[in-house]
Parts: C-alpha cells; structure tokens; sequence
C-alpha cells in the first residue's frame, strides 16, 4: 500500500517522502484525501514520462 501511494505522490510530482505527512491525525487525512484523488500531472514530470500518455504506435481501445 505504501508502495501504491508513494507512486501516486510521484504522479502528481510529489516526493515520496510527503508519505510522512500522512502519519498526522487530522492533517494528514486531509493531505492525503486530497492528494491521492488529484489528477497527476500533464506530460512528464521530474518521476518520469506520463504512464497515460499515448504514443503514436499505441492503438486507443
């Protein structure tokens, strides 16, 4: 589950080490309610390309 969450923080180009916020009790449920329901961000960021970027051979189902 860590795992999960730490790549959606990259997704939104977000450290994984922001995981540390979510051991506050009420800050933290926020951050977290609000962060892991964000859209990630356009095109690459700094984690890497964009996992839901179509490529010019990638056929759309």
């Amino acid at each position: 589950m860590l795992a999960v969450e730490v790549r959606r923080l990259h997704d939104i180009d977000k450290s994984g080490w922001n995981i540390l916020w979510f051991m506050i009790p009420i800050v933290g449920f926020i951050l977290r309610i609000i962060w892991l329901c964000r859209r990630g961000t356009v095109g690459d960021n700094r984690f890497g390309p964009d996992p839901l970027a179509q490529t010019s051979g990638e056929i759309g189902l």
